[in-house]
């Protein structure tokens, strides 16, 4: 046997056998079942002459696994003779079991002698390095610090990103030359060690003789570089593959190399190019590569099916029909401000003098009612005040309204109050929420303590029970205002049908930007309606008139941003006027401005590179959306208005043309395709004769020309369809932009996670043609993500056709919970994708919200600024810092989530 190599899967015995599992493959053919046995075995031998004690313990564990499922087939005595050709007889298979055995005793021993805090020896020597990647506290266990050291010779893709900001590293790309020169980093100090250059037993210096005059010179910094990085297609530890081309340059440079001393220890890149591509793909030459199948030690020759048993499928009904299962998440509370808060508790009315109140430790669950009562009441106080102060402004304004016969034609002020107002009202309708799971809490504690009930507990009660009842009646007081505003609102729509205003001459001119806020929109709304109406003629800037699609623009377009300029805004932080009713476009393009690498991609003009002219919209779409863009992180304007960008989408699409809202959802799917569409210029050659039929259908949507926007954010949905009589699987593909979630019918408070589960979970549909049995059969019908985008949009389903009155849509009014960190996805992709490295765990960065009913609304965007870390509300023109706490709420419509790390946005 070889000398034994470091130890670079676990650090102890347990952990190695979770990797020893295969998938349910009891209902493969005994040949595929021999076959795969016996790949494993020559597998485990080869890792065990090399020395790799780890990799050969998972694979003759596999072995043996799949050994039991043969033995356990109903055929198995049918193919006992062949059995025993391909994979020997009992005593082979003895033997094999004993060398598993001194493997399994040699590794517990290894992994011992790692937790030991004196040096070790042998194969399994650790040097640090100087200076160290990382201080290791004198608290830290030696499980971290062992975990710590197995992973000094991979780097993530997120650490050598800073590297290369900081130009401290040098990476050498050991891809095939073609691979290179169709695509690699655009960092300054990347070169390209060709992989048919490397060859086992050469020098460093035979190699460096091989190598191109600019890659020598690049070669010869290795020395004094901070850091050197080795990187091919998609190696993801500091062991790679022996046959392997960085294997072989990793041992070049580590022991052939003798002139050369290194500063730090050579690192491989996690995951390789493949992995960094999908990270940072405007730092790359070619986004649009894909790499080379790799071999890896699943069992591919099982992977076909993705459920081996109708078992395996959970239903949707069974989901529907579970109890409402009780999730930790609770309706946003800022627990930041329950110190203060405790000490209002006992004030009545909540305006009158504070008075303070002992604290009690929380030794039951009463202590925790009481202050999460506490919290609700501060706040919900906060918003009374606010919602009755905007509400006598609107009553005001609506007398003057009816007054003067001008029905529903607001000026901007007006209209913000009406906006304000909505957004109140959904917040008091989630401290209503929060009111009444209070009261179904104490409602549980009394009934599950009645024999034990304490006289405290029960004074205690009394006065929660109040206080709730107080709260319940402001809300329904709440309640009726809304409603009354409903009825007004719905007057004042008819009256605006029979209303004209009255006739004066538009007359188009320039805004300045000396232009105030208030006077420019309220212009630019008269102007809207105008627009809107047949009798008389819009002035349109014909500069942004649609171009042929066979003429390229060449001379810089003169736009008209109207742009009101603000003092010390800040990069990202600038609003977006509302037009007349654009609100839901304002939103979904505040969200689209902070993706970090969209808005890199167009404030560098890189997306010029790759304008696609041969579209329906001739790759105006995405000249408008840049130019949009970079006024927003322009940094020195309170707002600007989207004129041109509304005007060339209202071209293309008639209903974004006229002054009626119109569904965010709606225009961000048409937007997306749109823009995709723009960008298809990246041409993506076919890797190898034998594809899957997921990349088959890929192709197929992509028609082998993909774009920035498919890259970060299209996936791939799997649909697999089982008959229930012969089991016979049969699978299609769709690509998504973004997923539609239902919401849980009759459930005030749920949480993604079950709406997720719903979407995902398996569907009994009948008269399904099955190809086996060659007649209409039932069927269960189960999607999973066979594909999953940087990007993720959900889209939650509000809004349906109300049954009882035709044509007439209700808005579903949940109260959704959606985590802002670690958004798991596993559980909700196929078993292809659960093993491409990309990452499963997604962090949230931007909300779509949506206030009121489909008649009278209102949208507004939360957005986590890249630039700064925090969270900030844009509603239309204003912007404005937003606590974390109140980014979930009752209003989210549409989700932003991305696994991609942050951008250091240095762009001038």
């Amino acid at each position: 046997m070889a000398q034994l190599k470091k130890l670079h899967m676990a650090d102890r015995i347990e952990s190695l056998e979770k990797l020893t599992k295969i998938p349910d493959v009891r209902n493969k053919s005994m040949k595929i079942l021999l076959n795969t046995a016996r790949k494993l075995y020559l597998t485990a031998e080869d890792y065990c002459r090399e020395g790799d004690q780890e990799l050969a313990y998972i694979n003759y564990m596999k072995y043996f696994n799949m050994l039991s499922v043969i033995r356990d087939k109903s055929d198995y005595n049918q193919h006992k003779l062949t059995v025993r050709q391909v994979l020997g007889d009992t005593e082979s298979n003895r033997r094999i079991m004993d060398t598993l055995e001194l493997i399994s005793k040699s590794l517990s021993t290894r992994y011992e002698q790692l937790l030991l805090p004196t040096s070790m020896n042998g194969g399994d020597s650790i040097s640090l390095p100087s200076p160290a990647l990382e201080p290791i506290s004198e608290t830290r266990s030696l499980a971290k610090m062992t975990s710590t050291y197995a992973q000094l010779g991979v780097i993530s893709c997120e650490a050598l990103f800073q590297r290369m900001q900081l130009k401290s590293v040098l990476v050498m790309d050991c891809r095939s030359s073609s691979d290179y020169d169709n695509s690699h980093l655009t960092y300054y100090c990347a070169f390209n060690v060709p992989e048919e250059l490397i060859t086992p037993g050469m020098s460093a210096g035979k190699l460096q003789a091989r190598l191109s005059s600019s890659a020598k010179a690049a070669w010869a910094s290795r020395s004094v570089k901070e850091s050197v990085v080795l990187m091919d297609w998609n190696t993801k530890d500091a062991q790679p593959a022996t046959n392997s081309a960085i294997y072989t340059l990793l041992d070049i440079l580590k022991n052939w190399d003798p002139d050369v001393t290194y500063r730090s220890p050579i690192q491989i890149l996690e995951g390789g190019y493949e992995f960094f591509i999908m990270m940072y793909p405007t730092h790359c030459t070619n986004p649009s590569v894909q790499a080379p199948q790799q071999n890896n030690n699943d069992i591919e020759t099982i992977d076909d099916i993705e459920y081996p048993s109708i078992n395996d499928i959970t239903m949707k009904e069974d989901i529907m029909n579970a109890p409402n299962v009780k999730h930790k998440q609770r309706p946003s509370i800022n627990r930041a401000n329950k110190p203060a808060a405790v000490r209002t508790y006992d004030q009545s009315p909540p305006n009158q003098q504070q008075q303070q109140q002992p604290l009690e430790p929380l030794e039951n669950p009463i202590n925790e009612i009481i202050r999460d009562q506490t919290v609700l009441l501060q706040r919900a106080h906060h918003n009374d005040m606010l919602l009755d102060t905007a509400a006598k402004k609107w009553q005001s304004i609506f007398e003057l309204k009816q007054l003067h016969a001008e029905g529903a034609v607001l000026s901007n002020h007006e209209q913000e109050v009406l906006y304000n107002i909505l957004q109140l009202e959904s917040k008091a309708e989630d401290y209503k929420m929060e009111n009444n799971r209070l009261r179904d809490e104490l409602n549980r504690y009394k009934e599950q303590n009645t024999l034990k009930y304490l006289q405290n507990d029960d004074e205690a009660t009394r006065r929660i029970e109040s206080k709730i009842q107080e709260r319940q009646q402001l809300d329904e007081q709440h309640e009726r205002d809304r409603l009354e505003r409903e009825q007004q609102l719905s007057i004042a729509r008819a009256a605006k049908k029979h209303y004209k205003p009255p006739a004066e001459p538009i007359i188009a001119r320039p805004p300045t930007p000396s232009d105030d806020t208030s006077n420019s929109t309220s212009s630019e709304l008269q102007h809207s309606i105008a627009y809107d109406e047949p009798t008389s003629r819009p002035v349109y800037d014909r500069s942004t008139k649609p171009q042929s699609r066979n003429v390229e623009t060449t001379a810089p377009r003169v736009r008209d941003f109207s742009p009101v300029l603000g003092h010390n805004v800040g990069r990202g932080l600038t609003g977006l006027k509302n037009l007349g009713n654009t609100c839901y476009m304002n939103s979904i393009l505040q969200c689209l401005s902070n993706t970090p690498q969209l808005m890199e991609f167009c404030i560098s003009d890189k997306y010029k590179n790759h304008i696609c002219r041969r579209n329906k919209t001739n790759g105006q779409v995405i000249e408008e959306v840049a130019a949009l863009i970079k006024e927003l992180w322009n940094g020195q304007y309170k707002c600007v208005a989207s004129r041109d960008l509304r005007y060339v989408v209202g071209q293309y699409q008639k209903i974004f043309r006229g002054v009626d809202q119109q569904d965010s959802h709606e225009f961000l799917t048409i937007l997306m395709d749109w823009l995709h569409s723009d960008l298809q210029t990246l041409r993506v050659p076919r890797q190898r004769d034998v594809i899957s039929a997921s990349e088959k259908a890929w192709l197929q949507f992509t028609k082998s020309q993909e774009s920035l926007i498919l890259h970060l954010f299209y996936g791939q949905i799997k649909s697999t369809v089982k008959c229930v009589t012969c089991t016979k699987e049969s699978a299609t593909y769709e690509c998504f932009s973004n997923l539609s979630l239902e919401l849980p019918a009759n459930a005030n408070l749920c949480y993604l996670n079950q709406c997720m589960d719903m979407y995902f979970s398996g569907e009994k549909i009948h008269g399904w043609n099955c190809p086996n049995c060659k007649t209409k059969r039932d069927a269960i019908k189960k999607l999973d993500i066979s594909k999953l985008p940087p990007v993720l949009v959900v889209h939650l389903k509000r809004f349906y056709a109300d049954p009882s009155n035709t044509g007439s849509y209700i808005k579903k009014q949940n109260y959704l919970q959606f985590p802002l960190d670690n958004l798991e996805m596993k559980p909700y992709i196929a078993r292809a994708e659960s093993r491409a490295v990309t990452p499963k765990t997604y962090q949230l960065y931007a909300v779509s919200n949506h206030y009121g009913t489909m008649e009278g609304g209102h949208y507004t965007a939360f957005c986590k600024s890249a630039n700064y870390g925090r969270w900030y509300k844009f509603d239309d023109q204003v912007v404005s810092p937003l606590d974390a706490s109140n980014v979930v709420s009752s209003a989210a419509y549409i989700l932003f989530y991305t696994w991609l790390p942050p951008m250091q946005l240095s762009i001038s």
